[in-house]
């Protein structure tokens, strides 16, 4: 990978007395920051250890720029497709703002100690950067790495690190590489040669379920559907509200009841390596089943996270006459490799990964 050092911008926590509301208007909001004396730019280049504490567990990773050279040549992996209409927000935002804000977030398997060596400095060195967020019980640190000697080494391993998987960030990566290839730019499309990006190993990582819910009032009634269901399911009521614990099991809330719902074998045959739940979701539920073709832009579907509580899914069926909520097992990261490595792509809304990178938290001026 062709990583690099760069001059960090960072908040100044001190005159920051609501993290939340801070953070979550940056990304509309950093240049009016920016100038009104909130961030301020480190004066030399460096690499950046950052380290998300949450109830998940202690996640530590690595932020630096990778050249948009890297994602061109397929050493940045996609495993999702983007929406055109979201990368030209996107870009209004990038031209607007003139800053790098969120890293796009990097999942990658190590091929020496250098996540042994990034703890050891930061254990070993007071962090420079502290936010607290109180209503996620979530802490971000962050160390500087200026020292000739530890960017040189971190420079070197990632330097025999042949590919990276996009975890969080596909449309922000698209998009900047759209913007450094604009000829109408001219020499402003510089500018956008490089990603803000941060690497975290996927032992660091977590992947959750991406669960769904959608309005088929206008479609079908609830008895109808699960007699559908029964095509392609074995079927059990459960007696209370349950995620599915092993792959190929769905579990299904309709009319206040919940189903586990075991997928027929001859749906699972296939050619493939890994048979994705959420491509069978898709295929059979809710196109043969809903006639829904594009599940991407279809407004009637909703998505929830594997971290948000199940009650979140059951209040927004109940929402509707006729809601069903649908949650699936989480995807592996050796599906989501696998499935990048070919150049292929997962269904959207197949994963959430943990930790969550937040904007503002660092930024790159372009």
């Amino acid at each position: 990978m062709n990583i690099k050092p760069f001059k960090g911008v960072f908040p100044k926590v001190d005159l920051i007395t609501s993290p939340g509301s801070f953070f979550s208007n940056i990304k509309y909001q950093y240049l009016e920051y920016r100038n009104s004396g909130f961030y301020n730019q480190s004066k030399k280049d460096g690499y950046f250890i950052y380290k998300i504490k949450n109830e998940y567990g202690t996640h530590t990773g690595l932020l630096c720029t990778t050249s948009v050279s890297d994602l061109r040549k397929g050493a940045i992996l996609k495993h999702e497709k983007t929406l055109a209409a979201k990368e030209q927000q996107m870009m209004h935002l990038l031209l607007q703002r003139k800053a790098l804000v969120k890293p796009v977030l990097l999942g990658y398997n190590p091929i020496d100690k250098i996540t042994d060596y990034l703890k050891y400095l930061a254990k070993t060195n007071k962090p420079d950067i502290r936010v607290v967020f109180k209503s996620s019980n979530e802490e971000h640190l962050i160390w500087k790495v200026y020292d000739k000697d530890d960017v040189s080494k971190i420079s070197k391993s990632f330097s025999k690190l042949k590919k990276a998987y996009i975890g969080d960030g596909h449309h922000r990566t698209t998009t900047i590489a759209l913007l450094n290839s604009s000829e109408d730019l001219g020499a402003e499309a510089e500018k956008y040669s490089e990603l803000l990006t941060g690497y975290f190993p996927f032992s660091e990582l977590k992947i959750f379920d991406f669960n769904r819910v959608v309005d088929i009032t206008d479609i079908m009634p609830s008895s109808q559907f699960m007699a559908e269901l029964a095509k392609y399911f074995n079927i059990k009521m459960l007696s209370s509200a349950k995620k599915p614990t092993q792959k190929h099991v769905v579990t299904c809330y309709i009319d206040n009841n919940w189903y586990e719902l075991n997928w027929k074998k001859k749906y699972l045959k296939t050619t493939e390596d890994f048979v994705l739940d959420t491509a069978l979701i898709n295929k059979f539920i809710f196109g043969k089943i809903l006639n829904i073709t594009d599940v991407r832009v279809d407004m009637r579907i909703k998505y929830y996270g594997g971290t948000e509580p199940l009650s979140k899914v059951v209040k927004q069926s109940n929402k509707y006459h006729v809601g069903v909520g649908i949650c699936i097992y989480p995807v592996s990261s050796e599906e989501l490799t696998s499935i990048a490595d070919k150049n292929e792509t997962l269904p959207p809304k197949s994963t959430w990964f943990m930790p969550r990178l937040k904007s503002g938290i660092i930024a790159k001026d372009l």
